[in-house]
């Protein structure tokens, strides 16, 4: 009871004044530090959702170009559940298409959202927000940036993610600033009363306790306390030493998030000392130029990585002051195309120590891109015959006149051949656009039908061509054997392949239509099986692009416009099933049309 029976002593005065300050102090800091570190929480949130915009639009963006909007939503919403965060697509009108916590069609127009409208103000810099959201029914910090697909249609991507996810980890720093706080109010209370009387001995002790802890980064040892003086000294130490592990510790599992979140991306970092050795790595810089990402630290740039195009690149941005963006193609076997850009590495005083290069594959946008292309390289190319056609030889019967009613004749037939040609092209690429709208899957017409008498009617369409060419048809399809399909399209689709078959099959030769269920992957099968010459393997990969043709001239004299089996596939994927071939040369081919069975 000695402690508390010398109330007046120098010693029972700092303590209580020990203990205030402590309580004052750590409150304050507790208050300070909780409004710093949540602020500093919620900025690097926002700047994370702004980093994973381009990196989500990048993959979202081929199924915006092929208007895939079911496969786009499921997408959002397996992007939303790997990573936490919700995420919604909107079209410039506000309209939701897609979103991961929600049925899009259920959801109100967004046009007005504030986000929205800062993102549409402010397109470079995107929209910003933190409010409550009805949608999923709670506080939401959110990022909206209005951007454009392949084909340049505006749309808006929003990510957001709950305000308790952001807040959470300062929750926890209070609870451990109050817990310490609590524990070291606590054991200077219970401490005092053991501090020991050797002053100066302890004095000695506590600079070696000091000295140790400055040295080493484990928990000082500190002596049993023997001076009651000494007990505020002591505890601000111990305190300190708890809350440097602490920020140490919360350091280091930054540090591990953002090597995570570096991993993750789908874009390639390459991160280079002014030295042009190579500091780090990611996964995708690594996958890209085949490399150890561990093994690769600290070599030379030139060394590591075999690309004089990159290399240069690099060694401009050494000498700018900024990275202009640029692509280059990597002389490698995929031609690898790449969209460059850069930015100097600063330290604190602003000085630079390297450069951050981030590497965006874009081949496959490309080659997108160069599709579209020939795409419309090849419908000026249809149609330009059988216009010129049309046109030239009306303008020979207005030179010549009508007079020779056998040459007329002749030259009327023509025409009309070349109107029947051009109407097909354009009747198929019609059906083809029609395939590709985004909501054709939506809204397609199913119904089950008996797959036999869908096959009945396309033997009965092409009996006729058969016999003329003294071709056999036949099928074997399994009675009772059914599918939830468009009877149409899928009558359509068979027709493109036994129309193909008895074009490019010899006399006296059969041609069958099979079908059977898979059990294994739920589908049913549909093969049409011809004998004819057969397509070699450098076609078959591309047999059902647009306007490809195996035998381009055989092709056009048969009447073909080279978009049939391109519509075949097209039928297949609305219905979400999928095509194939297999064929020899010599040996005939295998067309198979693949179909859920179930809707």
């Amino acid at each position: 009871m000695a402690l508390f029976g010398q109330p007046r002593t120098l010693f029972w005065r700092l303590c209580l004044v020990l203990i205030t300050v402590q309580i004052l102090v750590g409150a304050t800091f507790a208050v300070y530090a909780g409004k710093n570190v949540q602020s500093f929480h919620h900025e690097q949130t926002q700047a994370q959702l702004e980093r994973l915009t381009p990196l989500l639009a990048t993959s979202y963006d081929r199924l915006l170009v092929d208007r895939s909007v079911r496969q786009l939503d499921e997408r959002v919403k397996r992007d939303g559940r790997d990573s936490g965060l919700r995420i919604s697509i909107f079209l410039d009108d506000g309209t939701p298409i897609a979103d991961s916590h929600h049925d899009p069609a259920r959801m109100d127009n967004h046009l007005d959202r504030p986000e929205i409208i800062e993102a549409h103000e402010h397109p470079g810099r995107g929209g910003r927000a933190i409010r409550f959201s009805t949608t999923v029914e709670e506080e939401m910090m959110v990022f909206a940036r209005r951007l454009h697909d392949g084909e340049g249609n505006p749309y808006y991507l929003r990510v957001g993610t709950p305000i308790a996810a952001v807040d959470q980890r300062l929750m926890m720093l209070t609870r451990d600033l109050a817990l310490a706080l609590g524990i070291t109010t606590l054991a200077t209370l219970v401490l005092m009363y053991l501090v020991a009387r050797s002053f100066s001995d302890r004095i000695y002790r506590l600079s070696t306790s000091i000295r140790a802890m400055a040295q080493s980064e484990e928990e000082p040892a500190f002596d049993e306390v023997t001076l009651r003086e000494l007990r505020p000294l002591q505890d601000a130490i111990e305190s300190m030493s708890r809350r440097l592990r602490e920020r140490v510790q919360e350091l280091q599992t930054q540090q591990r998030e953002h090597h995570a979140i570096l991993q993750a991306m789908n874009s390639g970092v390459l991160a280079i000392d002014m030295q042009h050795r190579i500091v780090s790595t990611n996964r995708m810089t690594a996958d890209l130029f085949q490399l150890d990402p561990d093994g690769v630290r600290g070599r030379l740039l030139q060394e590591a990585i075999r690309s004089p195009e990159l290399n240069r690149y690099i060694a401009d941005a050494f000498e700018q002051n900024d990275g202009a963006a640029t692509e280059l193609r990597l002389k490698n076997q995929r031609g690898t195309v790449l969209q460059v850009t850069s930015s100097r590495m600063l330290n604190p005083k602003g000085q630079t120590v390297g450069l951050l290069v981030v590497l965006n594959d874009v081949t496959a946008i490309r080659r997108l891109e160069s599709m579209r292309s020939d795409f419309a390289a090849n419908v000026s190319h249809e149609l330009r015959t059988p216009i010129t056609n049309i046109k030239g030889y009306v303008e020979t019967m207005l030179d010549v006149g009508v007079d020779d009613v056998e040459q007329s004749t002749r030259f009327l037939e023509i025409i009309k051949r070349s109107s029947d040609r051009l109407a097909a092209i354009v009747e198929d690429i019609l059906s083809l656009a029609w395939l590709e709208q985004p909501d054709t899957k939506s809204v397609l017409l199913r119904e089950k039908m008996p797959i036999d008498q869908i096959v009945d009617s396309v033997i009965g369409q092409f009996q006729n061509a058969a016999a003329a060419k003294e071709i056999r048809l036949e099928h074997d399809v399994p009675k009772g054997l059914e599918v939830a399909v468009n009877a149409q399209l899928i009558e359509q689709a068979l027709a493109n392949f036994v129309s193909n078959a008895i074009k490019y099959s010899p006399s006296d030769t059969t041609v069958s239509i099979e079908a059977q269920h898979l059990p294994e992957s739920n589908e049913v099968k549909i093969t049409v099986i011809d004998q004819g010459a057969g397509i070699s393997e450098a076609h078959l990969q591309r047999v059902f692009e647009r306007f490809y043709r195996v035998d381009k001239a055989r092709s056009r004299e048969l009447g073909g416009t080279g978009l049939g089996l391109a519509i075949v596939k097209h039928i297949a994927l609305v219905h979400g099933g999928r095509v194939s071939v297999e064929s020899e040369l010599g040996r005939g081919s295998r067309f198979s049309l693949f179909l859920p069975d179930h809707v």
